[in-house]
C-alpha cells in the first residue's frame, strides 16, 4: 500500500480532530453531572412541595458559600427555581457548543478519511 504524504495542513487538521474529540468526552461528563445535578434541584422541590411553612424545624437549610441558613420556605423555593433555571441554561449551553464541535469533527473526518481512506481511523 502506498504511504501517503502527510502535509502541514492534514497535520494541523488531525491536531484539531484530536483537541475536538478530547473536548467532547469532558464535555459529556460536564452534561452528565449537570443533569445529576437539575434532578437533585427537581427532587428538593418536590420534598419541600410536601412542607408546610408551619413546620420550620423541617425546612432544609440552605448552602451560600461554605455555610448553611434557615430560610422560609418560599425563599428555598425561589432558591430552587433559580437554581434548576441557571442549570437548564448551562445544559442548552453546553449542548449547543457540543453539536457545534460535532459538526466540526464530521467535517474533519470527511476530509482525513477522503485523503487517507483506511489509512487512519478516527472513530
Amino acid at each position: 500500500m502506498e504511504q501517503i504524504p502527510v502535509l502541514a495542513q492534514d497535520q494541523h487538521n488531525l491536531n484539531e480532530f484530536s483537541v475536538l474529540h478530547s473536548r467532547r468526552a469532558v464535555q459529556e461528563l460536564e452534561l452528565k453531572d449537570i443533569r445529576t445535578q437539575i434532578e437533585d434541584v427537581v427532587d428538593a422541590k418536590n420534598e419541600c412541595e410536601l412542607l408546610d411553612e408551619d413546620d420550620v424545624d423541617q425546612i432544609p437549610l440552605i448552602k451560600i458559600g461554605d455555610a448553611f441558613f434557615q430560610v422560609s420556605l418560599d425563599t428555598l423555593n425561589e432558591e430552587l427555581e433559580q437554581s434548576e433555571s441557571k442549570l437548564e441554561k448551562q445544559t442548552e449551553e453546553l449542548e449547543s457548543h457540543m453539536e457545534l464541535d460535532h459538526s466540526r469533527i464530521q467535517e474533519l473526518k470527511s476530509v482525513l478519511y477522503a485523503k487517507f481512506h483506511d489509512q487512519i481511523n478516527l472513530d
